[in-house]
């Protein structure tokens, strides 16, 4: 899944890249900065990756040095973590796997970065820093959500009956991990639950929630969890983040209000979140969300969100209106006192990723269509290209349309027919449609070269009223496909294509032969004289025996 190549690096690029969110930060003890997010897809969903950046200097990030991508599944949830071994783990979610993955660097500040092993932490998500507790166990907030919370059109397990915000410990350096007790909040959506030790002993899980973030408390140390509570730290039902600093005080890092994801702001409290006195707004504008921190040995406290992700829009275009923005503050304590910037180092608002223009707006991203289940490819269609799905379709499965038998065909064409009628279930229909069409791609045999095939036999039966209809009956292929595919390489209709034909075989006839303009008419298909010398009066600008007299008249 891990991909560091860099060649193959390239097609995760930020030109390759419609939209990007929820980010993880974190920061080596020589100071470089890492930025993990995922993206991918049209939106949150299948074909997601992970992708990872770095920076020496704190201003230049650069493309990927790193992503994790997987055929048919999603990738997401990223975090980063710096454990007490000063290892770098990259850790991510994996859907349909249900399982949370991470890789390990020994040496974060090396020249050359080297990953272990993938290791499996547990199942289903986890998007949030592990935490050392004061006994030396790590403790790893892994979730199963709950039966309404998909993973971008992947539901949990569905015989997994136990779904709550549970903790996965390790005690030997993360090589093995235990599952310990969970709990399930009222209203709890995604969970991305933070866990924090205080200073009496219990540890405090807290737990994104409809209203905002609630709490649940264990007593012995992780096992068992009392019934969860409203923390009464608000926020607008999003993510959130929470740590003891060096200081002893906590770090809340929240929207300062209940109603939207804007005004995220940095909190301190020095009674165990019992009150907070001191706060600094980061960035006070609208859809910033999904914060995540890191404190760097220097004592800056390293803030990453992400402004107008662009994940839940309609078309690619669609997404330029948004920012799509990957951000960092980077702050101290004092500064948070102070209510304001202080410290001649710190900074907001810095820029880590802003994505500009997608490489190929008009193609389907990353070439994930034979990825895509029927049912997600007919709402991608539906979203992208409501005027143009039949061409889609066409066009993404060429040789399926071509190898198809004529029962198939004629049951395509039923199907594209069935969508002009008021009131239809489209979305419906186009699954059908997609599901007929993938259900010819195991057939062997060679395609038939179905424009060749359709000029013979206009050009052996041009004196024949032949329609569409029967054309694509002789060619045994589907009527839309054909003048789909007919005029798509030509760049003209079939009846064009025969018109041409037709008065292509008369010009002909009237330079080589003697043959009456009646007779003529008849032999090309014209019928009578009087439309022939119409058409033809329309396409050369002279009648049918000025032509023949013209032209003859200038081979003499």
């Amino acid at each position: 899944m891990v991909i560091t190549n860099t060649k193959e690096l390239q097609k995760f690029n930020s030109s390759k890249r419609i939209w990007q969110g929820i980010p993880g930060i974190e920061v080596t003890p020589k100071g470089r900065i890492f930025s993990t997010f995922y993206s991918g897809g049209i939106k949150e969903g299948m074909g997601n990756f992970v992708v990872l950046l770095k920076s020496d200097n704190g201003v230049d990030f650069g493309e990927p040095i790193a992503a994790v991508y997987l055929d048919g599944h999603r990738c997401y949830d990223p975090c980063l973590w710096i454990d007490p071994l000063k290892r770098l783990w990259l850790i991510w979610s994996c859907a349909p796997d249900f399982a949370v993955y991470a890789v390990i660097c020994d040496n974060p500040d090396a020249d050359e970065l080297k990953w272990g092993e993938e290791i499996k932490i547990g199942k289903d998500v986890m998007m949030n820093k592990p935490t050392v507790i004061s006994t030396g166990e790590w403790f790893f907030p892994v979730a199963v959500w709950n039966y309404d919370i998909t993973a971008g059109g992947f539901s949990s397990e569905k015989e997994d009956n136990d779904r709550r915000a549970f903790v996965y410990k390790s005690v030997d350096k993360g090589k093995k991990f235990v599952k310990l007790g969970g709990t399930d909040v009222k209203q709890r959506t995604y969970d991305e639950h933070m866990l924090l030790e205080l200073k009496d002993g219990r540890i405090a899980m807290y737990v994104r929630t409809v209203y905002g973030i609630g709490v649940s408390y264990s007593y012995d140390r992780g096992k068992t969890w009392t019934e969860g509570e409203d923390s009464g730290l608000g926020g607008p039902n999003s993510r959130f983040f929470i740590k003891r600093l060096n200081s002893g005080r906590i770090l809340l890092i929240n929207h300062d209000t209940s109603t939207e994801r804007s005004l995220l702001t940095a909190y301190l409290s020095e009674d165990e979140g019992k009150t907070w006195k001191y706060k600094l707004l980061l960035d006070e504008r609208k859809n910033v969300s999904y914060p995540d921190a890191a404190i760097g040995e220097d004592g800056y406290i390293y803030i990453t969100y992400d402004r107008e992700r662009g994940g839940f829009l309609k078309t690619i275009k669609d997404a330029y209106s948004s920012a799509r923005e990957i951000l960092y503050a980077k702050i101290t304590e004092e500064d948070i006192i102070n209510g304001k910037i202080i410290d001649s180092k710190s900074k907001l608002k810095c820029i880590i990723s802003k994505l500009g223009k997608y490489d190929n707006e008009d193609d389907n991203p990353y070439n994930e269509i034979q990825k895509f289940s029927d049912k997600d490819l007919a709402s991608f269609l539906m979203e992208n290209f409501a005027d143009k799905i039949i061409e889609k379709i066409f066009d993404y499965y060429p040789i399926n349309c071509e190898c198809m038998h004529k029962i198939e065909t004629e049951r395509l064409d039923r199907l594209v027919k069935s969508l002009e009628k008021e009131g239809c279930d489209r979305i419906k229909i186009i699954v059908k449609m997609i599901s007929l069409v993938r259900s010819v791609s195991e057939k062997s045999g060679r395609p038939i070269p179905i424009v060749d095939s359709v000029k013979n036999i206009i050009l052996k039966n041009l004196n024949d009223e032949m329609s569409v209809v029967d054309i694509a009956e002789k060619a045994n292929i589907s009527i839309y496909y054909m003048l789909h595919i007919f005029k798509k390489t030509t760049g003209i209709t079939i009846l064009e294509y025969k018109r041409e034909a037709r008065l292509t075989k008369a010009k002909e006839m009237l330079l080589n032969s003697d043959k009456t303009i009646s007779a003529i008419a008849q032999e090309c298909g014209f019928g009578s004289s009087a439309y022939f010398s119409k058409i033809f009066a329309q396409s050369e600008g002279i009648s049918p025996s000025e032509y023949r007299k013209l032209l003859k008249t200038r081979e003499i």
